[in-house]
């Protein structure tokens, strides 16, 4: 707090005996990037694998350039419903209500029961690589090639861009497997996985691979102590923030770099198109089949300028024959100077160098206390010398050879 001021940062502790329990924190430059950031947010957790163990929780969103760009982090004891209510509260106080929000998440529970009540504007989709093996968990004495049927027909459902064309993929979808598919689909309303009934908007995100990323991207940090864990994920993002910041000073365009060359794509695909004019907004573009665009609404019959967040190859000949400039049509989130904002903070070191010294009498959070993981068998007390051979003579084991403890047939 000293030497980023403004961040946030929450930290709980054990009253009665001091130890460690969770931690939230958010920089303030990452705070402010957030806000020029795609409103979207994806969230993931991972396992600590150090000697404390816990849970790795973060929140990370995507630039005007698809770059990675976290927001926010939390270490826990576990991923439950209760840490993630207390990281989505926390969280809250990181984003405001200034934008309506979308969340892309694995459908954790604890999200799925605190979401609508922390925040009841924002939409929530869920990612479709997770639902797909969901789906292929659900199929027992399956062939492996049917799995993967099944499985491609979900996504093609998710992916659909209207409505008949969403009722006839499930339709197809049903008839490969009825009961399994009735049994999946029975508590999954399409609102929260199939494009043509979301109604958030995700920017063709389908699944949490940037948070899925980030975990990756940390994975070095997963074996150390909780605050040299913190201080090497604050260096990881520091460092990346600055590059950004003059990386993006050499770009001769008006929209970000990857977004210009998919510009330049859908430019080159749609050469040979011919476009007809309807008025000085609409127009018909003679593709197979034949699409209508409307410039100004920023709206495509193919529905994927709409999923995408971002004009698509009828809307960039379109445009090319109307003679408007198509970057004004662009969501400022892609514009470079957007970009500029973003990475306009700093995250600052945090040197040791004049760290004051800690003395016994300072207050100071004990580490926590370590679980045994689920299914681990407790450790087995190994008897001693004396206790096995009182054993022996009482006569409930059989001697066999000298008196060694391995021989022992009946558990002291």
């Amino acid at each position: 707090m000293e030497k980023n001021p403004n961040s946030y940062i929450n930290v709980e502790f054990d009253q009665k005996s001091g130890s460690f329990v969770r931690y939230f924190i958010s920089f303030c430059a990452c705070m402010d990037g957030f806000n020029y950031c795609w409103p979207l947010l994806f969230l993931d957790g991972t396992f600590l694998e150090g000697k404390f163990k816990g849970n790795l929780l973060a929140a990370t969103a995507k630039d005007g350039n698809q770059g990675l760009f976290p927001v926010a982090f939390a270490i826990v004891d576990s991923e439950n419903s209760a840490n993630w209510e207390w990281f989505l509260r926390n969280l809250k106080e990181v984003v405001g209500d200034g934008r309506t929000l979308t969340f892309i998440s694995d459908r954790h529970v604890g999200l799925l029961q605190s979401m609508p009540n922390i925040f009841p504007s924002a939409h929530h989709g869920y990612c479709l690589f997770h639902l797909q093996m969901n789906l292929r968990d659900h199929m027992k004495y399956v062939s492996a090639s049917h799995k993967v049927g099944l499985m491609r027909k979900l996504r093609d459902c998710a992916y659909a861009p209207t409505v008949a064309c969403f009722n006839e993929k499930l339709e197809a979808l049903k008839k490969s497997s009825t009961v399994v598919i009735e049994n999946f689909l029975k508590d999954l309303h399409p609102k929260h996985w199939a494009n043509t009934y979301f109604r958030g908007q995700r920017y063709g995100e389908m699944c949490s691979n940037a948070a899925e990323f980030f975990n990756n991207w940390v994975r070095d940090a997963h074996q150390l102590p909780i605050t040299k864990l913190v201080d090497m994920i604050r260096g990881q993002i520091m460092e990346p923030m600055a590059e950004c910041r003059v990386k993006c000073t050499k770009w001769p365009d008006v929209i970000c770099l990857k977004m210009e060359k998919k510009l330049t794509m859908a430019y080159n695909d749609s050469r040979s198109w011919c476009v007809s004019q309807a008025n000085d907004n609409v127009y018909e573009v003679h593709s197979h089949p034949s699409i209508l665009v409307d410039v100004a609404r920023r709206v495509c019959s193919c529905f994927q300028w709409q999923i995408n967040g971002f004009p698509c190859s009828h809307a960039v000949v379109a445009f090319r024959d109307s003679g408007r400039d198509i970057h004004e049509s662009i969501d400022h989130a892609f514009h470079i100077d957007t970009f500029k904002e973003t990475y306009n903070g700093t995250i600052y070191p945090i040197p040791t160098m004049g760290k004051p010294s800690s003395t016994p009498t300072d207050y100071m959070i004990m580490p926590p206390a370590v679980k045994r993981p689920p299914g681990r068998p407790k450790r087995k007390r190994i008897p001693s010398r004396g206790e096995v051979v009182q054993h022996i003579r009482s006569g409930r084991c059989r001697k066999l050879g000298n008196n060694n403890r391995k021989t022992c047939k009946e558990p002291i």
